[in-house]
């Protein structure tokens, strides 16, 4: 997706282009009021005003009304129609695009919502009826999910059970997903990229958080356990051996020359030292083949070997619906 566009408001001007790449998750973060929001109703046609071109692909959506851009658009508060039921809710969605009854249904097990078809949206928790908000879109069969920071509201455990159909929207459907939001610790779960805005202003790309790919050696009980030149480590999670999850290092790591001994944190990592970034401001480190940037640079030299010493891990999985809970401690 590309766009190159221009808005003017008073006391407020939006200027914004890029070329996003349409595959997994890109997160455009920023403060309130920066204009995030603007940017993803200028983009799903919906904010009048606007100038400037947008490209899905190779289709020109510039000028295009919002119904022929087939986004599909989750806003911060759910805004379910009240006098329809969720199975209501979920077929209007359906109708307007004449969404077969096989994806309907495929929807309705992806975000598990079988046992709440028949209940009345003002009957719904938090966390159900963002999930009904999230499943309502998937089933108008969009090309793009735009989602306005759906978790806003959400306490940590319902966000916890929401955030994991967002990824599971992505691996199940092959959808790409422009989401909003200021949060770094949804950043770090979620984001394949991050664009930050500030005043108006859409900055450079950036790379999402540090992760790493690596297969499952032992599973049981809902764990799993994976290996890193000898060193194994389990995470809570429904896998199979062999599976290959991507994990991700939470904010707050350290290196270290020295192992710390016992400690609380959900992991201690072997790895290598491979360098600083040209800026001198990440620490390159090698683990299990693959490079990670870690934040800030520590002054190591490249080859040694260090340990990676991890709070948290989060990881997903690569090809399909399985998930390990948000946060993972030792």
């Amino acid at each position: 997706m590309s766009f190159d566009l221009e808005l003017d408001h008073p006391g407020f001007e939006l200027r914004a282009a890029a070329e996003v790449p349409l595959r997994g998750i890109t997160v455009i973060s920023g403060a309130s009021g920066s204009g995030k929001t603007t940017l993803l109703r200028a983009l799903a046609g919906l904010e009048p005003g606007v100038r400037g071109p947008v490209r899905f692909g190779a289709e020109d959506w510039t000028g295009r009304p919002p119904k022929d851009r087939l986004v599909g658009f989750v806003f911060q508060d759910a805004r379910l129609f009240r006098h329809l039921n969720v199975e209501g809710n979920l077929r209007y969605g359906a109708a307007r695009r004449g969404t077969s009854e096989a994806v309907v249904q495929e929807v309705i097990d992806a975000f598990d919502l079988a046992p709440l078809l028949p209940r009345r949206t003002s009957a719904l928790s938090g966390g159900e009826a963002r999930r009904v908000a999230l499943a309502r879109a998937m089933a108008s069969q969009p090309r793009i999910l735009f989602l306005d920071e759906p978790m806003v509201g959400l306490d940590p455990a319902r966000r916890a059970e929401v955030l994991p159909y967002i990824t599971r929207a992505v691996d199940n459907f092959d959808l790409s997903v422009l989401y909003v939001s200021h949060s770094q610790f949804e950043m770090a779960l979620l984001a394949d990229r991050v664009y930050r805005m500030a005043s108006g202003q859409l900055g450079s790309l950036q790379d999402g958080p540090p992760r790493f790919l690596l297969p499952v050696v032992a599973a049981a009980a809902g764990q799993m356990s994976f290996e890193i030149d000898g060193h194994r480590f389990t995470l809570q999670g429904d896998a199979a051996p062999g599976e290959t999850w991507e994990i991700r290092p939470g904010h707050g790591c350290i290196l270290s020359s020295e192992h710390p001994g016992r400690n609380t944190a959900a992991a201690v990592l072997p790895v290598t030292c491979l360098g600083a970034d040209e800026a001198g401001r990440n620490q390159k480190v090698g683990i299990a083949g693959q490079s990670m940037d870690m934040e800030p640079a520590g002054g190591f030299e490249a080859g040694e070997k260090l340990w990676l010493i991890c709070p948290r891990l989060r990881a997903r999985h690569r090809g399909r619906s399985r998930h390990s809970p948000v946060t993972n401690r030792g």
